[in-house]
């Protein structure tokens, strides 16, 4: 199963032309990478998963989607969230996104 939903980033891509895609896809991998970079074990909050999730979900990473579903759940439960589960899930997906996007992953 492919990390990623492929045809989303095409419809993505089609609907703000290919200019506007390239920003908007280094803008969410560098967010992404700087919001996750911030975490310290108990300093996340269901919110910060929510907001990753919703970036995720625009960008059409479906396993992030996930990942960080589960990690808001364990926050709204009142435990710690496991982020290096979210920050390993966010790199394979930036490992399968860059089999077919390389220049938007590495001007990141």
């Amino acid at each position: 199963m492919s990390l990623i939903d492929w045809g989303r980033l095409a419809t993505l891509r089609e609907d703000i032309g290919p200019e506007s895609f390239d920003d908007i896809a280094m803008m969410f991998v560098t967010e992404i990478q700087d919001t996750l970079d911030r975490f310290t074990p108990g300093s996340e909050t269901a919110a910060d998963f929510h907001f990753l999730k919703g970036s995720a979900a625009n960008m059409g990473l479906l396993a992030m989607v996930e990942a960080c579903a589960r990690a808001e759940e364990t926050c709204d439960a009142g435990f710690t969230a496991d982020i290096e589960d979210v920050k390993a899930v966010f790199l394979q997906s930036l490992a399968e996104l860059e089999t077919r996007m390389p220049s938007q992953i590495a001007a990141a």
